[in-house]
């Protein structure tokens, strides 16, 4: 890889020289993605704790957060990375301050002192008090004069302006049926003047316009039925466009994943008409595909970078056909890099 390769990239591939390359040539050592996601949450995501320690050495700040509101550190975390994760704890621990070992003693006997005097003041409170005199006899209280009950008045009566109903009860301010104020029974009940029926409903005019109306509405209705029974509906049945030919993409496992693999597919990217001379007079291209293997060897997940969309969609289909060796994956799930060169 050379110099000119993205740093997102070269920290993609896990290739070391190639991140050096990329520094050196005035690379952005916090560069972003289109996640937002920085080269060194991509280290820590691909698990390439030497490409970790470069980038942390080259200044890449680990509080950065990507689209997703994680940093380089919650990622670590999240992978289960303990290494990344002291590394990062290292980088920015603080010294904790000396103590003085007078200063220590003084507060120690400062606080023993405080406790001898806490105790002599509990027993001082703990010391018998002198009895309380015995409280004095009670004198014996006259007999209550017996209470004359006054005559029961009538309560006031009140009615519901609505419904008339009538309550005796001066406690009772509202109707329990319609919630409105109660008013005095005298009061005289007020009766809401009766609609009267507008005499235009029985006039000619009136039906004369609804008919009117409707004609109109129908007139439409056919207009617009007939303007779009004119328009030519395109062909679905037409036959797909055929490409002009594949570009072939070399596979190569990288990573964890190389040495380990059965079957490495190639990719077959097509070349349509349009994108004809764009594919076949660029120089090789190079796409990275992550991807996640189960514990049998075989791809459950696939992620391309790099090239155009016709060659990511090639690499991801021809990296989920590759198997790998469970015996060399020690039977447990793995992740890694295949990189295809497409050249024309």
């Amino acid at each position: 890889m050379s110099s000119a390769v993205p740093l997102t990239q070269a920290v993609t591939s896990g290739d070391a020289n190639a991140v050096r390359a990329a520094l050196a040539g005035g690379a952005d050592v916090n560069e972003r993605n289109n996640g937002g996601q920085t080269a060194l949450i991509l280290a820590v995501i691909f698990s390439h704790t030497d490409v970790v320690r470069l980038l942390v050495k080259a200044g890449a700040d680990p509080r950065l957060r990507d689209n997703l509101g994680l940093d380089a550190v919650e990622w670590a975390h999240r992978r289960g990375l303990n290494d990344i994760v002291d590394l990062f704890t290292d980088e920015t621990r603080v010294p904790e301050p000396q103590v003085d070992t007078d200063e220590r003693s003084r507060k120690w006997l400062e606080g023993v002192k405080k406790r001898i005097e806490e105790q002599s003041a509990k027993k001082e409170q703990a010391a018998p008090q002198p009895p309380p005199p015995p409280p004095p006899e009670p004198e014996p209280e006259p007999e209550p004069e017996p209470v004359v009950a006054a005559p029961k008045t009538s309560p006031t009566q009140k009615r519901c302006p609505k419904c008339n109903a009538i309550y005796n009860s001066e406690l009772v301010a509202y109707c329990a049926h319609h919630f409105v104020r109660l008013v005095d029974v005298d009061e005289p009940v007020f009766e809401p003047p009766q609609t009267v029926t507008s005499t235009i409903a029985n006039t000619p005019l009136l039906w004369t316009l609804i008919l009117v109306t409707v004609s109109i509405a129908a007139f439409t209705g056919y207009m617009i039925t007939s303007q779009l029974s004119t328009v030519v509906l395109p062909d679905s049945a037409a036959a797909p466009q055929q490409p002009l030919g594949f570009i072939k993409g070399t596979p190569v496992a990288e990573g964890e994943l190389a040495g380990k693999s059965l079957t490495l597919a190639e990719a077959d990217c097509p070349i349509y008409e349009k994108f004809a001379g764009s594919q076949t007079n660029a120089a090789a291209q190079t796409v990275n595909v992550h991807v996640k293997l189960d514990k049998n060897g075989k791809v459950f997940f696939a992620r391309a970078e790099g090239g155009n969309e016709a060659m990511r969609n090639a690499a991801t289909d021809a990296a989920t056909q590759s198997t790998f060796s469970p015996d060399k994956l020690r039977g447990r799930e793995t992740e890694g890099t295949i990189t295809y060169t497409f050249t024309p």
